[in-house]
């Protein structure tokens, strides 16, 4: 699935997760450590479901990028370690697995590129649609995003006080 669709997703988690910060504004390892692994999961599961790709990758890549970069400019200092470290881990399967090859395309390098670890990166499991057709891809990423936004608005409250407000 595209970056941006996983960076939402990164966002929701963070959304959820952020609430287990102390009235310190402290972060405990283990909410970092099972914040990174559920950005994991969470690529897993959209890379499973069936897709297409609705965005040029070298455009969803530097897409990708900035909004990632945004997000952790934008959050509150005690926040922005936990927003790296989700948004991390939903992109960690990507950087290892595709980066030399979407790396190779966009630069015009020739780094090497090795098999993939991550088995929904796999041709067998992966739910990437190499055909025309698209419409169950269209709604899965309807509804990942419909899923996205009411989870991120539930947790408005949270988000609202992790981020920069003036």
């Amino acid at each position: 699935m595209n970056v941006i669709f996983h960076i939402a997703t990164g966002v929701t988690i963070f959304s959820v997760v952020s609430k287990r910060e102390t009235k310190e504004n402290q972060i405990s390892l283990p909410v970092y450590f099972f914040s990174f692994v559920l950005g994991v999961i969470s690529h897993g599961t959209l890379d499973y479901i069936p897709h297409c790709y609705p965005l040029n990758s070298k455009v969803d890549v530097i897409l990708g990028l900035f909004m990632m970069l945004f997000l952790i400019y934008a959050v509150k200092m005690h926040s922005k370690l936990l927003i790296f470290v989700v948004l991390l881990g939903c992109i960690f399967p990507d950087i290892i697995d595709l980066s030399p090859g979407i790396l190779n395309s966009i630069f015009n390098i020739n780094l090497p590129v090795f098999d993939n670890i991550f088995p929904w990166h796999f041709h067998e499991y992966s739910g990437s649609i190499y055909i025309d057709e698209c419409s169950v891809s269209n709604i899965n990423h309807l509804l990942t995003l419909i899923f996205c936004t009411i989870i991120i608005y539930l947790n408005r409250m949270n988000i609202l006080k992790n981020f920069k407000t003036k």
